[in-house]
């Protein structure tokens, strides 16, 4: 076997453009997505601490049944707004 071209080189990768001849800064782009994503941490924390005690205040089974559900439509929400919003930090 007759190998025509040598390994990459070591080091730094190729920067990739993105079209326009832009090179995306990555570690921006990565340190806004993680900010991001600790605010939806936050918002999962409150919820995770916030529930139980909202369940103390409220009696009978039925609402608790309601809280449950609200709570996972809720999960969903915050899904969905994390999912676009890392999106359009790519941009």
């Amino acid at each position: 076997m007759i190998v025509s071209r040598g390994p990459g080189g070591a080091g730094r990768p190729r920067e990739r453009s993105d079209g326009d001849g832009d090179v995306p800064d990555v570690t921006a782009i990565v340190g806004r997505q993680l900010r991001q994503a600790l605010l939806t941490v936050g918002a999962v924390a409150g919820l995770l601490a916030g529930v139980p005690v909202i369940a103390v205040w409220v009696p009978g089974p039925g609402a608790w049944v309601a809280l449950s559900l609200a709570l996972q439509g809720i999960w969903v929400g915050l899904a969905v707004l994390q999912l676009r919003r890392a999106e359009r930090l790519e941009r």
